[in-house]
């Protein structure tokens, strides 16, 4: 059966169903899209001009879906923001049609098991299990490059007062208790003729009570009292100050786990969201042995308990605040992950540690294509879109289902069509086929940007047809 008749279905656009269409209409996969009406009032003028054919209904409607002729289909793609219906859509097609591929967008763990245990020829992903490795790689490589570029550099760090430690203020104060206590013990016993220990005991008493009550010292010649008055003045202050570094050294041990302490370390990653994404990039990168700090401004967060019993500490607080970042070490890291689920807090974290000018690269999840546009400009940020991610991993998973059920012969598989108009999502190899413009070298060399991951296992968005996003691996 000729290619052309096993198209590929996508159901739910915004926003990454809509970005599939794009990449599969980039690279000539004949597609439909199943929208409802909302999306057809927003998206059906772009995919008319695209020439993408849309039908209206719903994926979880026997009607609507009798006339996409599942049997015929390449692969049916539910990429909609709910679990639910993509579950409820996904056992109503397997129904339908016995052997048409599914490709489902379910992020809870007890349906995607469920949905690999009991329906046959599904493919499950979520954008969190899709990004997160690519966001785990790409801190790895960052972090490996700039140890290699900069070893044992030192960074200029933004100019903040932090005081010592408790432990080392008490270990000084103590230190100064006793270098007080023991040359007045040794000038006590000489001045008065007292053995060592009465020598001793008259001091601490002077220290601890002033001098009262001791007659030796009243009845001492004038030169012992003054040292006395001195020792009655200067001990209170050096007890005092024990005391209370004490508690404080106490308090920091005993609200050491709850991310009100600074972390002490350098050279690690600190994860700004402990959300799906940020957890899950998190625990990859201490199972990869490497240090990891995650900050997260809700205390009830599911996973910020779940990150601590693993060891990885979390500093609860607000990313876009010094403070907080300060207590993460995040002026001393190695690099910077802002993956919270706005956009517009990641970017603000992303300006904000360029701003302050400290040299950590800055890795920002953005799902809007135009703001990760926007940060060509900053070299120490770096965006990754979810989206293009996700997107790309799902071109890979569909071209491989269509070639087994079409079984293709090798060289027909689909490739990029320049003369085609391309839409907004469907990333800058396949714009770049369009209309090419001879490359400025420097440009050539620059990294790639956010809809390819910058790492050793993903391929980059400037290169050739070898990093072919419908390829699978060679």
């Amino acid at each position: 059966m000729p290619a052309q008749s096993w198209p590929v279905v996508v159901a739910g656009l915004e926003p990454l169903g809509l970005a599939v269409l794009h990449r599969l209409h980039a690279l000539n996969v004949p597609v439909r899209a199943l929208v409802t009406p909302a999306e057809f009032e927003r998206y059906g003028r772009e995919l008319a001009n695209l020439n993408i054919e849309t039908l209206v209904g719903s994926p979880n409607s026997a009607p609507d879906l009798e006339r996409l002729d599942l049997p015929r289909c390449g692969a049916l793609v539910l990429a909609a923001n709910d679990a639910a219906l993509n579950v409820d859509a996904c056992l109503m097609m397997r129904r339908l049609s016995g052997h048409a591929p599914l490709v489902v967008r379910v992020g809870d763990p007890t349906l995607v098991r469920f949905l690999r245990m009991t329906v046959p020829h599904v493919y499950v992903y979520s954008m969190g299990s899709t990004t997160a490795p690519v966001a785990a790689d790409l801190a790895m490589h960052l972090l490996a490059e700039r140890r290699g570029l900069h070893p044992g550099a030192k960074r200029r760090r933004p100019a903040i007062h932090r005081l010592p430690r408790a432990s080392v203020l008490l270990l000084a104060m103590m230190a100064l208790l006793l270098l007080t206590l023991l040359p007045a013990s040794l000038y006590f016993a000489s001045a008065l003729k007292l053995s060592l220990f009465e020598g001793f005991y008259t001091s601490w008493t002077t220290m601890v009570s002033a001098g009262h009550g001791d007659l030796h010292i009243l009845r001492a010649h004038q030169g012992v009292r003054v040292v006395a008055m001195a020792l009655s003045i200067v001990a209170p202050l050096l007890l005092a100050g024990t005391i209370g570094i004490l508690a404080d050294w106490l308090l920091t041990r005993r609200f050491a786990g709850t991310g009100l302490t600074p972390v002490r370390l350098q050279d690690h990653v600190v994860v700004m969201g402990a959300g799906n994404v940020g957890a899950r990039v998190a625990e990859l990168l201490h199972q990869a042995k490497v240090k990891v700090v995650v900050i997260d401004s809700n205390p009830a967060c599911r996973n910020v308990h779940r990150l601590r019993s693993v060891g990885i500490p979390v500093v609860v607080g607000d990313a876009k605040v010094d403070d907080t970042l300060d207590l993460a070490g995040a002026w001393w890291a190695g690099v910077a992950l802002a993956l919270t689920d706005s956009d517009t807090v990641n970017l603000h974290i992303g300006l904000q540690m360029s701003d302050r000018k400290v040299g950590v690269p800055t890795v920002v999840r953005l799902l809007s294509p135009e703001l990760a546009e926007s940060l060509t400009s900053y070299p120490d940020v770096t965006p990754l879109s979810p989206v293009a991610e996700t997107s790309a991993e799902i071109c890979r998973v569909i071209e491989r289902m269509r070639s087994d059920r079409q079984n293709l012969r090798e060289g027909s598989e689909a490739l990029p069509d320049g003369s085609r108009s391309t839409g907004r999502y469907a990333g800058r190899e396949f714009k770049s086929s369009v209309a090419p413009i001879e490359a400025d070298p420097a440009e050539t060399a620059a990294p790639s940007q956010a809809s390819e991951p910058v790492s050793a296992r993903a391929a980059s968005s400037d290169a050739s047809d070898e990093s072919d996003p419908l390829r699978g691996p060679a």
